[in-house]
């Protein structure tokens, strides 16, 4: 039985992406602390005896959550991650295990100062995350803006462990442009595609509708498959990108187009056909 009791999560002022994390996981996957109030206060690693049922430090306070203490080389968001491993809150399909197993490695590696510098630079999400502010309401606004960031890498860590699935059913050929594959998947977008290696890719999103033809390479030139399907679909509405690296028909972002009639045996035979 959930206890309903108003609970508090206590991490310190000017949080780091770790503490932000660990609360994302606590609100996101516990339900006894979905509603729970958020306080700051100044860091402090001495307080555990003041800890409770409802008060409950992360990141601090020398609490279950406050990863600072001697010789214990992990975070706050994995300790976190492993109660509710423990208490079987995490989601139960694969596809979410997998994608929250990623964030966890990826925090705690910034956390612990083992991953490239990169990951730290203007750009990165601990840069702007933390505003390092010591007031409580810049605290707060950075935690809102964590839980948004984060909910978005969750959903795009899923769209990842769904590509490697939908990966598993390519079709692999060479034609004139290389070695090229052939994938129908609503996930699988080009950076997935130039991880994986590859020529020429042809992806098709059941979902949309959408076909893509797509190279990573800077030298080949697809307009002779644009050419070819405008050939045996005129009404399509394709386009051929200015890089001339990419030919596409429909997407989430065209959904207005007039979409292909070739099938995706026949989308396979236009680029064996060049």
């Amino acid at each position: 039985m959930v206890n309903h009791t108003t609970k508090t999560l206590v991490t310190h002022i000017n949080p780091h992406l770790d503490d932000i994390f660990a609360i994302w996981l606590l609100k996101k996957f516990d339900p006894k602390y979905k509603d729970a109030k958020i306080d700051f206060i100044s860091a402090n690693h001495e307080m555990a005896d003041q800890e409770s049922e409802e008060r409950v430090f992360v990141g601090t306070g020398g609490g279950k959550f406050d990863e600072h203490k001697e010789g214990l080389a992990t975070c706050a968001g994995s300790l976190v991650f492993d109660y509710l491993k423990k208490e079987k809150l995490l989601p139960k399909d694969e596809i979410s295990v997998k994608a929250l197993e990623e964030m966890v490695d990826w925090n705690k590696k910034i956390d612990m100062g083992t991953i490239s510098i990169e990951a730290y630079d203007e750009f990165s999400v601990p840069a702007f995350i933390r505003c390092k502010d010591s007031s409580k309401e810049s605290s707060k606004s950075c935690l809102e803006l964590g839980d948004r960031i984060l909910n978005r890498i969750l959903a795009v860590l899923k769209r990842k462990q769904q590509s490697l699935l939908d990966w598993q059913g390519r079709v692999e050929f060479e034609t004139g442009f290389g070695k090229t594959v052939a994938v129908k998947s609503n996930t699988i977008d080009r950076p997935f595609c130039k991880r994986m290696g590859g020529d020429l890719f042809i992806l098709v999103s059941p979902k949309y509708h959408g076909v893509q033809y797509f190279t990573p390479s800077q030298t080949l030139d697809l307009s002779p498959i644009y050419d070819k399907v405008k050939e045996l679909d005129p009404q399509a509405d394709w386009f051929l990108h200015q890089s001339h690296h990419m030919v596409l028909c429909g997407s989430s972002s065209a959904p207005d187009a007039k979409l292909t009639r070739l099938t995706f045996e026949q989308l396979i035979e236009v680029a064996k056909s060049i």
